[in-house]
């Protein structure tokens, strides 16, 4: 097989047609040999480089037909006009290979090294008041401080974090990583160093670098590799000891935006999929800070985009560009609100608005309003629960027949960690355990749990993670939605109206329905091997209690 870049004609071989084979480990691989493909991709595509001869690059691939990874190794040939030759090699020789590029650890005690060593230097320049404002930044991007700071970032894409905390802890700097939900501490740098590092960020964000008094928002982007950038929301935060600095990794490629992916499964999806194809009337997703309501308005709005209707967004911020939709950021310092934002939106002849929180009277009535006037809305708001949104509602001011006309479905989810794959096996649980399960799914259809994969006539089976070197040794893998869907039919409308949205008759109503709640879809996914019993009630700080240990499956 043969490929012909357009500009040099480099040429790959694959193994398939001419059985180019790697058997064993190459004992003397250059580095700069190995840098021409850049980690990143390396490490997505299981390859690399191990010997160049003139113009010709020999790379090692575990899959060889991976058309991504070919024509991500075209490019890269095209760029940098080379030509390719392509060897298929085993999981451990490329995993040996991949072992040569410098790792995070030891990239970061020796920058630290060198930055304790020329502090002196570079701060005494920062701080010098004859300094203008352009030339502090060129004295930090100069720097070595702009190497760690790529290696603390490049640590996060390594682990798959979706957030960076950088904050003063005593007389040092904490660096700690949100993965899978849980907050790890990994690095501590000295002060002074701390201190570049937040100097450094918050002039890629373009934020001022002297404003420590007050909080500061900001954003920036980095190249993953030749073909791939991310985003990264950055938040700045003044507190006792210093500054604290938060990151937000905006990765699009790590989300999925299908909602069997998500979590979202069963008669829950089978509601929000007719629901979201409705030409009218309000969607909301309840829920806390984190708990992935951005994800499933995006994964809607992915379902529903074509070319014959008109989508527009109002966002704080926009955290992933999507093809094909009209995305607007509010700027509140400007006057830029969302209810301002809405009112201009409306004169855009939308089909769809996904409004991305609403936060007051003023927003609350405009979506109300839109969704009446023959436009789907999708929005957020901050309850504890599915129902709980009709009462903040009305408390927002909101007539409850105005929110009965309009409203059409309520979703709320929580996110909980998965259990990793690679280490994923049976236990056994207590026989009182297995008991109060049975009571929560008691009125649970069997077609509802058949739905999950959850089989009641053949026992019940849970299972965790043992830990591996794949998720570091926690279990766990990525996370997952749990979820309540509440449709809002004539039933509930009339209750909303009569009742003046007031949740104790909700869910009574939703309780003679036998509504599938949070706590019995996590549980119903915990049978299904998905997540574990723990995780589950972590989240929903339900009232089921273990009771004693979990014993492994010997058997």
């Amino acid at each position: 097989m043969e490929f012909e870049g357009q500009k040099n004609k480099a040429i790959f071989f694959s193994n398939r047609d001419n059985n180019y084979r790697l058997s064993s480990l190459p004992s003397d691989v250059d580095k700069k040999v190995l840098g021409i493909i850049p980690i990143e991709m390396a490490r997505q595509y299981r390859m690399a480089t191990f010997r160049k001869k003139g113009n010709v690059v020999d790379v090692a691939m575990s899959n060889p037909d991976d058309i991504n990874a070919l024509n991500s190794l075209q490019f890269l040939a095209e760029k940098e006009n080379i030509n390719i030759k392509i060897f298929s090699a085993s999981d451990e020789i490329i995993r040996d290979l991949l072992k040569g590029y410098e790792s995070a650890d030891k990239a970061l005690k020796d920058v630290v090294s060198f930055l304790e060593e020329e502090k002196e230097k570079t701060f005494s320049e920062i701080k010098s008041k004859k300094t203008s404002r352009l030339e502090e930044e060129d004295v930090i991007q100069d720097a070595p401080v702009s190497k760690l700071g790529r290696v603390i970032i490049d640590y996060a894409l390594e682990g798959n974090a979706s957030d960076i905390h950088i904050e003063p802890d005593g007389d040092k700097y904490r660096v700690r990583y949100r993965v899978d939900g849980i907050l790890r501490p990994s690095l501590f740098l000295p002060r002074d160093v701390g201190l570049a590092v937040i100097s450094h960020i918050k002039i890629l964000a373009n934020l001022k670098i002297d404003e420590k008094r007050k909080p500061q928002d900001g954003r920036f982007k980095i190249k993953k590799n030749k073909l791939e950038s991310i985003d990264f929301r950055v938040s700045t935060f003044p507190v006792m000891n210093g500054e604290k600095i938060a990151l937000r990794v905006l990765n699009k490629e790590d989300k999925i935006f299908q909602l069997n992916e998500l979590g979202i499964i069963g008669s829950n999806r089978e509601i929000l999929l007719e629901k979201i194809k409705k030409p009218y009337g309000i969607i909301l997703i309840t829920g806390p800070t984190g708990s992935g309501k951005s994800t499933s308005l995006y994964t809607f709005l992915k379902i529903i985009n074509n070319v014959g209707i008109n989508i527009v967004t109002l966002e704080d911020p926009v955290e992933y560009s999507m093809d094909g939709i009209n995305q607007s950021q509010i700027k509140p310092e400007i006057g830029y609100t969302f209810a301002n934002g809405l009112r201009s939106i409306l004169r855009q002849d939308p089909n769809v608005i996904m409004v991305g929180e609403i936060r007051d009277t003023e927003t609350a009535e405009l979506a109300i309003h839109a969704a009446l006037t023959g436009h789907l809305v999708f929005s957020t708001l901050h309850t504890n629960n599915a129902l709980g949104a009709v009462p903040r509602l009305v408390d927002m001011g909101v007539e409850p027949f105005l929110i009965s006309s309009s409203l059409k479905c309520l979703m709320a989810q929580r996110l909980v960690r998965r259990i990793c794959p690679h280490c994923k096996r049976e236990v056994k649980i207590p026989g009182a355990i297995t008991e109060k399960i049975k009571e929560e799914l008691a009125n649970v259809s069997d077609e509802e749990k058949e739905k999950y994969g959850v089989f009641e006539k053949k026992g019940y089976k849970i299972y965790q993670g043992k830990g591996c070197e794949k998720c570091d040794n926690t279990g766990y893998m990525g996370r997952i939605a749990i979820c309540e869907v509440v449709d809002i039919d004539d039933k509930f409308k009339n209750i909303i109206s009569e009742e003046k949205g007031r949740e104790l008759f909700l869910k009574k109503e939703a309780e003679r329905r036998n509504l599938i709640t949070m706590k019995q879809d996590g549980l119903l996914k915990v049978l299904a091997g998905i997540t574990t019993l723990e995780e589950v009630m972590r989240i929903t700080e339900g009232t089921l209690s273990v009771g004693g240990d979990i014993e492994d499956d010997k058997g």
